[in-house]
């Protein structure tokens, strides 16, 4: 293999993994444009090399980047408040781009490029998607904490306001707090129509008599 060609196919890769580096970077993923282009290019690298170094077995260093590529995935997956995984688009947004490097190594540019186009319309389109066609038929998983004073009867109140939603209820934490005990946290979970209105729930828990915190996560 020449030394153009070699490197013909990593500005390849690089400008795919640029590409999408860009789309990620607009949103502040965990993952932006430098990465995606290293990615890109080391998986391209490490498939030529593989061609030029064990033509016999070609697949014995460019099978090991699918797999390795999992462990970069892996640091950008993050669980959020106990309750939340963010990141997992961008781990397979990562996977998918070591693909693409592999691709331009082996010389499919063509390949590549229209790969790229599709990854790039789905990080762009679907959530457009999901937000103005899908979103109006989803439910929305939401986890609420509600913090005030301990009374007896606050739990099945809270049940009330988000059962007049449509909405699934649990429990997943109960904390007595504050000084001898007088204030309670609680973390609940509900499902909720995805085109409920939020500032009308917490309006109506925080109106809960001795609630004096409403949170929540989406």
């Amino acid at each position: 293999m020449e030394e153009l060609d070699i490197l013909l196919r990593l500005l390849m890769a690089a400008a795919c993994g640029g590409v999408l580096g860009v789309e990620r970077e607009r949103g502040d993923r965990p993952a932006g444009f430098k990465t995606y282009i290293l990615v890109t290019m080391g998986a391209c690298l490490f498939t030529i090399l593989s061609i030029i170094a064990f033509p016999d077995d070609q697949a014995r260093v460019a099978a090991q980047v699918v797999v390795g590529i999992g462990f970069l995935g892996a640091g950008v997956i993050v669980i959020y408040g106990g309750t939340r995984v963010i990141g997992i688009t961008t781990a397979a947004t990562l996977w998918a781009t070591a693909a693409l490097g592999m691709a331009a190594g082996l010389g499919y540019y063509l390949t590549c490029a229209y790969s790229t186009a599709i990854m790039l319309a789905v990080l762009v389109a679907i959530p457009w998607m999901e937000e103005g066609l899908i979103g109006k038929f989803r439910k929305r998983r939401l986890y609420f904490t509600v913090r005030g004073c301990r009374r007896t009867d606050i739990l099945q109140e809270v049940e009330e306001v988000l059962g007049r939603y449509g909405s699934g209820f649990m429990l997943l934490r109960y904390y007595v707090c504050g000084e001898n005990g007088g204030e309670i946290s609680l973390l609940v979970r509900s499902t909720m129509p995805g085109k409920v209105d939020l500032l009308e729930v917490l309006d109506n828990l925080f109106a809960i008599q001795g609630v004096t915190t409403v949170d929540f996560e989406d």
